[in-house]
């Protein structure tokens, strides 16, 4: 099944009708697409497997498509959000760091709340427990390179930032289960690094790299 309709974004999937439509037919269905993705006139949406294709009036409304992004299903939305909002302060010309802590709260806030659910692919089952639909979400790592990979970048002159960061992925490690550590650790050695490149003064250093739940104060 292709998308046949006007150039938009994926904003929103029906997976109840969906996975109806593929336990009438007997098939698996696949979606190509990951919600919040771009999407013009021909691109593949659903794949099927182990049968026949769904008549169209059962796929009819099954997915949405619309100018902008949403909140509802896209998982991803609200940390691109609060990354660009941080990016923007961190700006030469806005220079406002606090707003930049008060993004990383809520973003730290978001991944301490799914720190130990499923994420990635998800498999959407009927009633007797067969799986229906296969969709692919942003995963445990895409989520914490989201939320801190673009910020890390901007961070080494301000240390205000570089201590909530800090802290933060101090937090995210004591809470996350051994298998989710590591781009945790990953995205720490790498502040530690940047801020030790950029900032020539040992105490200036001990001072950026020293954690704050507040950043400074």
């Amino acid at each position: 099944m292709v998308h046949e309709g006007r150039a938009g974004v994926l904003r929103d999937v029906n997976t109840a009708r969906l996975v109806r439509a593929a336990r009438r037919q007997d098939v698996v269905l696949r979606l190509i697409p990951r919600i919040g993705d771009f999407m013009v006139p021909g691109t593949a949406v659903l794949a099927v497997h182990g049968g026949a294709v769904p008549p169209r009036s059962r796929l009819r409304y099954s997915v949405s498509v619309g100018v902008e992004r949403t909140l509802h299903q896209d998982l991803a939305f609200g940390l691109r959000q609060l990354s660009d909002i941080a990016l923007r302060a961190l700006s030469t010309s806005v220079n406002d760091p606090t707003t930049a802590v008060q993004c990383l709260d809520r973003s730290i806030q978001f991944l301490a709340a799914v720190v130990h659910l499923p994420l990635g692919t998800v498999h959407h089952r009927d009633r007797s427990g067969r799986v229906r639909l296969v969709q692919e979400g942003p995963g445990w790592e895409s989520l914490v390179d989201l939320a801190f990979e673009e910020i890390r970048w901007c961070v080494a002159g301000s240390p205000q930032v570089s201590r909530r960061l800090l802290a933060g992925l101090d937090d995210l490690l004591l809470l996350a289960p051994e298998e989710r550590k590591q781009p945790l650790v990953r995205h720490r050695a790498l502040l530690v690094q940047a801020v030790e490149r950029a900032v020539p003064v040992a105490a200036d250093r001990e001072f950026a790299l020293l954690p704050d739940r507040q950043g400074i104060g």
